[in-house]
């Protein structure tokens, strides 16, 4: 239950310290579900400078978006014993680096949608509102959960816009391209992680005042959790189906469950930490395993 994976002591160095703030290895689950958008739109593989900057658009925004969050919470997270040694809570890192990393994050990543094309650059700030505005929906609805889940189906679409985005010559033609089972899927695998960081603070969160359906489901809510991974998994094994990939890719959507599965498991156990970084393991199987795919040519045209 003390599991934190934004905490830091002050004895860690300040890079460590920006690191764990940002929590730079979760872009890396990011990275893979980016790339299987830009791969499955157009069936093959981007070119380099597409493939740079959908890297960059990632990394920008996680330092834009983590850091509005830790900032918007700095109050509620000091108050929560288990969310206490964050940076912005310990005064490691001042409110006025953390306005500092926001600026450097939302320009970083609007000049990477404009470098890459002018489709992504049109889309860029729905992608920033969705993963900017998530710290205050949760003080409204349990939905926010979905909304934070959304910003991983986001990724997806985001990589697939990059791709198509270079040539296409209309919205209509990019959005069309977008493979929005995947995106939708991976919407439903991340609402069933993020439970996994508020499934332990329920108690909390219900004291003061915030929503999540770890409070609205109380002991159910692993359950719900389970569910949509679940359905998850099935939209991923149709979505190989529609749009005709290869064997590659159905072993590793399978792959993919089976660790879930077990992700699921060590949660029903209590270990939160564990389930939460399973998935992230999850997510890279699914998303390099398409792309493998795609990159053998074995996908059928």
């Amino acid at each position: 239950m003390s599991w934190d994976p934004g905490g830091a002591t002050a004895s860690h160095g300040k890079l460590y310290i920006y690191l764990k703030f940002l929590r730079m290895e979760q872009t890396f689950f990011s990275l893979p579900m980016a790339y299987m958008g830009a791969f499955v739109a157009v069936r093959g593989i981007p070119s380099p400078s597409v493939l740079l900057l959908i890297f960059s658009a990632l990394f920008f925004l996680r330092i834009a978006g983590m850091t509005n969050d830790n900032l918007a919470d700095r109050e509620i997270d000091s108050r929560n014993p288990r969310t206490r040694t964050r940076p912005l809570v310990t005064g490691a890192i001042t409110t006025k680096e953390a306005k500092v990393l926001i600026a450097i994050g939302l320009v970083g990543f609007f000049a990477s949608a404009y470098l890459v094309n002018r489709w992504a650059f049109l889309l860029s700030p729905i992608v920033a509102l969705v993963t900017m505005t998530y710290p205050y929906m949760k003080r409204f609805t349990a939905f926010a959960n979905y909304q934070i889940a959304t910003v991983q189906g986001l990724a997806v679409f985001s990589g697939a816009v990059a791709s198509v985005g270079v040539d296409a010559t209309s919205l209509t033609q990019v959005l069309g391209s977008v493979p929005w089972l995947f995106v939708i899927a991976t919407i439903l695998w991340a609402v069933g992680f993020d439970l996994y960081n508020h499934i332990p603070d329920a108690d909390f969160d219900r004291k003061m005042g915030l929503h999540s359906f770890a409070v609205v489901l109380g002991n159910r809510a692993l359950t719900f959790a389970g569910l949509n991974q679940l359905f998850s998994v099935l939209l991923d094994i149709l979505a190989d189906f529609m749009y005709n990939l290869g064997p590659i890719s159905y072993a590793s959507t399978v792959l993919h469950g089976l660790v879930m599965a077990y992700a699921f498991y060590l949660a029903s156990k209590g270990m939160f930490g564990k389930a939460f970084y399973y998935n992230i393991y999850s997510s890279i199987i699914l998303g390099l395993g398409i792309d493998l795919d795609i990159l053998l040519g074995i996908p059928f045209t």
